[in-house]
C-alpha cells in the first residue's frame, strides 16, 4: 500500500510537471491531458512492454490510468494561477521528485524480482525519464537528447546506489529513501548551479 501511495505520488507529479508548462498556452484540454498522461504514464509502459510483461501497469491497474487523467484535468483548470505564484519552479521540483521516487522504487522492485543489476538499473531510468522525452517531442521541446544537461546522470547514479546498499544487506527501506533523496538533491543542484556535461564529453 505504502509503494503504491508513493508511486500515485510520482504520477500527480509527472502530470502537473507536464501539464502547467508554460510551453502550453493557447493548446486545447484534449491536447493537453494528453501530454500529461503520457508524461505519467509512458516511460512505465515503455519499460512493461520491453520486459514483456503479460499486463502494462496502468491497464492491470487503473488507479494508475484516472490518476494521471485527473491529476492533467486538475492541471489544465488551475494552470493560471499556478503560474502567478511562480509555477516553474514547482515544475522543476515536481519534476525532480518524480524522476527520484519512479527510479528508484522500479529499481527496488526489480532487485527484488531478482532481476541482474544492469537490468533493474536501466528499467528504472527508462520509467523516470522516457515519460518526459515524450512529453518534450510532443510539445516540440528540447528533449535531453538535444542538450548537455545533466538529466539521466542523477537517475543513473541513484540507482547504481541502491543497488550496491541493496548488495551490502542494507535495509531496502533505508537504502531506498537515501537514493530518492541523493537523486533529488543532485538534480536539484544541477538545475540551480546550470551544471552541463564538460566539453570533453561532448561529441566533437
Amino acid at each position: 500500500m505504502f509503494v503504491h501511495t508513493i508511486e500515485i505520488i510520482c504520477i500527480i507529479a509527472f502530470a502537473l510537471s507536464a501539464v502547467i508548462s508554460e510551453t502550453n498556452r493557447g493548446k486545447d484540454i484534449v491536447s493537453v491531458l494528453v501530454l500529461g498522461w503520457v508524461t505519467a504514464l509512458g516511460g512505465g509502459t515503455v519499460r512493461d512492454v520491453i520486459l514483456s510483461t503479460n499486463q502494462v501497469f496502468w491497464i492491470k491497474d487503473p488507479s494508475y490510468f484516472w490518476t494521471a487523467l485527473f491529476a492533467s484535468i486538475f492541471g489544465f483548470f488551475f494552470a493560471p494561477y499556478l503560474r502567478k505564484i511562480r509555477a516553474e519552479r514547482l515544475i522543476v521540483i515536481l519534476d525532480a521528485i518524480g524522476i527520484s521516487m519512479f527510479s528508484v522504487l522500479v529499481t527496488k522492485n526489480m532487485i527484488t524480482q531478482d532481476y541482474a543489476a544492469y537490468v533493474a538499473i536501466t528499467m528504472g531510468m527508462i520509467t523516470a525519464i522516457f515519460g518526459g522525452v515524450v512529453r518534450d517531442i510532443i510539445a516540440s521541446r528540447p528533449t535531453m537528447f538535444n542538450n548537455t544537461e545533466f538529466y539521466a546522470t542523477p537517475v543513473i547514479i541513484g540507482c547504481s546506489l541502491y543497488v550496491i546498499m541493496a548488495h551490502c544487506d542494507i535495509n531496502t527501506e533505508i537504502a531506498a529513501l537515501v537514493s530518492i533523496a541523493f537523486i533529488f538533491v543532485l538534480r536539484m543542484y544541477i538545475v540551480i548551479k546550470k551544471k552541463t556535461f564538460p566539453h570533453y564529453l561532448i561529441l566533437k
